[in-house]
């Protein structure tokens, strides 16, 4: 493990971690030989594997009982393991099919929620009402109050749920209002991930210091002056003709 990490790795004052919550961590993050595991590992680290036949399915050695030194560390102290699995989850989560994620961000791709991009086409009462032209003015209301405010994934998610509760709405209407806003809707203006980029004082430093340091080792090779050359491999002329015509 390097040596500049043992010497920086430090806590923050926020959040509070307790100290017995700070020595797991330091605990488990050391060198293989020191690293809080079972002591069997620990023996066999120094004096090594050989002749031993405790492998698993991948090749890989293993001890009964390897977590038992984790177990006992003070940060589990009045944890019931031995009945651990019969006990309730302190959370369960309410899922509506087996492909129900509401409770994880949805991944967008990145360049769908980039601040360069705008999003949806601005709309009024009239415009609303001529696209849904047909729809009775329930659907017609309840679209112009979709649209006007912006939404990231979890808002539209929300939202997808208020239409399918709605017991005035009939299946086509549901499904055309939920294509409607993915359409007409505005998308939320995300701050950068990258908190560097967040911070006013450090954004100009971190994107100049990328910018110059984005393709270090790379080479970069010019195109030659007679342009893009075709790979594939073409018919030859005679030396004696190309003589012939000079």
């Amino acid at each position: 493990m390097s040596q500049e990490f043992k010497k920086n790795f430090n806590f923050p004052r926020r959040p509070f971690v307790s100290e017995k919550c700070k020595d797991l961590i330091h605990c488990l993050i050391q060198d293989k030989e020191e690293r809080l595991c079972s002591r069997k590992y620990q023996t066999s680290y120094r004096t090594g594997f050989q002749g031993s036949r405790l492998t698993d399915y991948s090749g890989r050695y293993v001890f009964p009982g390897d977590a038992e030194d984790i177990k006992a560390h003070r940060w589990f102290k009045n944890t019931p393991w031995e009945r651990l699995q019969s006990m309730p989850a302190p959370f369960t989560p309410n899922l509506q099919s087996d492909d129900d994620a509401h409770y994880f961000d949805e991944s967008e791709p990145f360049e769908d929620w980039s601040e360069s991009i705008p999003s949806g086409i601005y709309l009024n009462t009239e415009d609303v009402r001529e696209l849904l032209f047909g729809f009775d003015t329930h659907v017609q209301q309840k679209a112009t109050e979709l649209i006007k405010v912006p939404f990231d994934a979890a808002k539209l998610r929300s939202m997808d749920r208020d239409i399918d509760a709605a017991k005035d709405l009939e299946p086509s209407e549901k499904a055309t209002l939920k294509q409607f806003v993915r359409f007409y809707g505005h998308k939320e203006r995300k701050r950068p991930r990258d908190m560097l980029l967040r911070d006013k004082s450090t954004k100009k430093i971190s994107l100049r210091i990328r910018k110059d340091t984005a393709f270090m080792g790379y080479t970069w090779r010019r195109m030659r002056p007679g342009g893009y050359i075709d790979p594939r491999p073409t018919e030859t002329t005679p030396v004696s003709e190309v003589q012939a015509a000079v």
